[in-house]
């Protein structure tokens, strides 16, 4: 349809500007009922039913009709304009089943009344993609690590070659279909073509599965492989294997394989980020003496010196003891929470604590109780 051939939108459903989506819809309906090329077998039928169509998609969208309404057809380009899907799975939906698995087509024609050429192809496509998960433990997430994993690899059935038939001769003619792969499906004064049921729109049957396939049509070995898991590595990140997916029956590329990364948990390390938490558990009487503590981080012991002005709960960092960002390439910290705690003592101990603190003057406390 040329440009200037173009009718006006409103015209073409039969409505005016004032139109409810609910009287769009139903005068779009009752049009395509009409023109549908399955029905209607006049010349200009498929014509009349695309220039319905068009006028829908756009009346029927506030943003595109609010365009119209001000710049009417020169508002879209007429090279870029497509069919929406969903104009069909809406308007059809209530014919049932046969719209209910959605559009695979790039043609929504082709997908719902077979206009077009379904048996284009692109080219052999390629195999399926594959899943696997692994667990680490909570250091090799830190540093990084290099392992051997023994992989169940797929391959084309060596005995069938892909085809999951015993033999050729087992290979035979769809008597459902008789080979189109295709089947015509009437609903009433509505009609359109279906996939075969019987097939599975392949046209062909199989009497005698491959003996040694059992008709899966892939055979497997085991493959041993290195895998780099990178520092850094978050929980659930993904590995990919390129190549080590399902192999293509039709000659295309193999898949690929995806491995996700679990992390098993640590008794002491937590993540937060790129930095690790850690609470550590510090005696009073390192508190008091001030003495110097070893803190074990996952790059080995780093030592610290307390101060009696320690707080419980008081918070230290460790630059650069966290985590790799594989982005920016820098480090996170380890975050230390103290925790301290009164060490058994037996009473003697206790005794020559008390004479200790007898003599020693509490001075924040008696400060404190004067503001009372």
């Amino acid at each position: 349809m040329s440009e200037k051939a173009k009718r006006d939108y409103y015209e073409v459903l039969g409505i005016n500007k004032n139109a409810t989506e609910k009287e769009i819809k139903s005068a779009y309906r009752k049009l395509a009922m009409k023109y549908h090329p399955d029905r209607n077998k006049e010349a200009d039928a498929e014509e009349k039913f695309k220039e319905a169509t068009e006028a829908y998609e756009v009346l029927i969208d506030p943003e595109k009709k609010a365009k119209y309404d001000k710049f009417g057809h020169g508002a879209f380009d007429k090279n870029s304009f497509n069919f929406s899907e969903d104009i069909f799975q809406d308007i059809f939906s209530q014919f049932g089943s046969a719209f209910s698995g959605g559009f695979n087509s790039s043609n929504p024609f082709e997908d719902i009344f077979g206009f077009g050429s379904s048996k284009k192809r692109r080219g052999p496509s390629r195999g399926d993609d594959l899943q696997m998960s692994i667990t680490i433990e909570f250091i090799d997430s830190v540093f990084g690590k290099k392992s051997k994993v023994s992989l169940n690899k797929n391959n084309i059935c060596s005995h069938c070659k892909g085809t999951g038939a015993e033999t050729k001769e087992d290979i035979v003619t769809c008597p459902n279909c008789n080979g189109t792969g295709e089947k015509m499906q009437s609903m009433g004064f509505f009609s359109t073509i279906v996939q075969c049921n019987k097939c599975n729109g392949k046209g062909k049957i199989i009497k005698r599965v491959c003996s040694k396939c059992k008709g899966s049509k892939y055979e497997s070995s085991f493959e041993l492989v290195d895998i780099e898991i990178p520092a850094g590595i978050k929980e659930n990140e993904q590995i990919k294997l390129t190549g080590f997916g399902m192999p293509s029956l039709e000659g295309g590329p193999r898949g690929d394989l995806y491995i996700f990364v679990h992390i098993k948990p640590h008794k002491y390390y937590e993540r937060m980020n790129d930095d690790i938490l850690l609470n550590v558990p510090i005696s009073i009487k390192s508190i008091i003496l001030e003495e110097e503590v070893a803190i074990p981080t996952p790059y080995g012991e780093k030592t610290i010196k307390l101060t009696k002005n320690t707080k419980p709960n008081a918070i230290l960092k460790l630059s650069g003891y966290g985590f790799k960002n594989r982005r920016t390439n820098k480090k996170g910290d380890l975050i230390i929470s103290l925790e301290p705690y009164i060490p058994d003592i037996n009473k003697t101990d206790i005794d020559k604590l008390k004479e200790v603190f007898d003599n020693s003057k509490d001075s924040i406390f008696d400060k404190w109780k004067k503001e009372f």
